[in-house]
């Protein structure tokens, strides 16, 4: 039985599946934090585990998880990878939401270079990294997994 013959067993697309994977390692590690001094780091992580729930930004990590499913099949499967960029990229508009809402919720500063002075993690370059090897796999060409052979036609006569 060939590989063709088995469209379960996983056939990953190792840019997509890096890509998605780091993307959620990220989303999930520390971002930054206020100051040095305070005990709470924004992290896709921090929100899931609050008190009252998360809310909306829990939908960050079934999509980005849903990315690192599907690239596990997309490297057999135009269908897999389809999921697999759509997952990517609707995890990485919310994912940026999050991020975006998070900065907003900092407190003012008295420098113009507040962002620049925040203690970070690993946590956004990482995800940055993840969406960029992302983006790069879905832009590269890509062969299209092989078709099913035609039919064997059957053999005539000479003459007829």
């Amino acid at each position: 039985m060939t590989a063709h013959e088995r469209p379960y067993r996983p056939a990953p697309d190792a840019a997509m599946l890096v890509g998605a994977v780091a993307a959620l390692a990220g989303y999930l590690l520390p971002w930054f934090k206020v100051g040095p001094s305070y005990l709470w780091w924004y992290s896709g992580w921090e929100y899931a585990t609050l008190s009252t729930g998360g809310g909306w930004t829990l939908l960050t990590i079934p999509f980005l998880a849903g990315a690192v499913v599907a690239s596990l099949w997309a490297g057999r499967s135009v269908a897999a990878a389809m999921t697999a960029v759509t997952a990517g990229v609707a995890g990485m508009f919310l994912a940026l939401a999050v991020v975006a809402v998070s900065l907003g919720a900092m407190p003012e500063r008295s420098s113009s270079n507040w962002v620049g002075e925040l203690p970070f993690g690993p946590g956004l370059p990482l995800m940055a990294l993840g969406f960029g090897l992302r983006f790069a796999a879905v832009l590269r060409g890509r062969p299209l997994p092989p078709l099913d052979p035609p039919p064997a036609r059957p053999a005539t006569p000479p003459g007829g």
